[in-house]
């Protein structure tokens, strides 16, 4: 028997799927915890560096020149940290068997976003 190609549908791709806040919050969470994991890893990296006094002004004047630059990193890593956070608590209760409802799903998932960008906003302001 014979299977003509031309007949045979393709695999889905990313592109026919709608983005689903499910979805969203998860590829978020991966790609927060993979920022969280790189800025913890080249911080020590950095402070291995400020050994040298030669090192700690080139560092003090590169912040001083791109101040507003570090400003913003600082206020992104601190969304970073507030919505992984809350996600993993997210997490830790579906473990846990809370929550798994597909209502629930949703209402979780706009939770997180929107108690993150509050908690981040907080943070920021004190």
């Amino acid at each position: 028997m014979q299977i003509h190609k031309d007949n045979r549908s393709l695999s889905p791709h990313l592109y026919v799927y709608k983005p689903q806040i499910t979805s969203v919050v998860s590829i978020f969470h991966r790609i927060t915890g993979s920022l969280l994991a790189i800025v913890f890893l080249c911080s020590s990296i950095i402070i291995n560096l400020l050994g040298s006094f030669l090192s700690f002004n080139l560092f003090y004047f590169l912040f001083v020149i791109l101040c507003f630059f570090w400003k913003i990193i600082y206020y992104l890593l601190i969304a970073t940290v507030c919505f992984h956070s809350l996600n993993g608590i997210r997490h830790i209760m579906w473990d846990f068997g809370i929550g798994l409802d597909l209502s629930n799903l949703f209402i979780t998932g706009c939770l997180v976003v929107s108690l993150a960008l509050i908690f981040s906003c907080l943070i920021i302001l004190l």
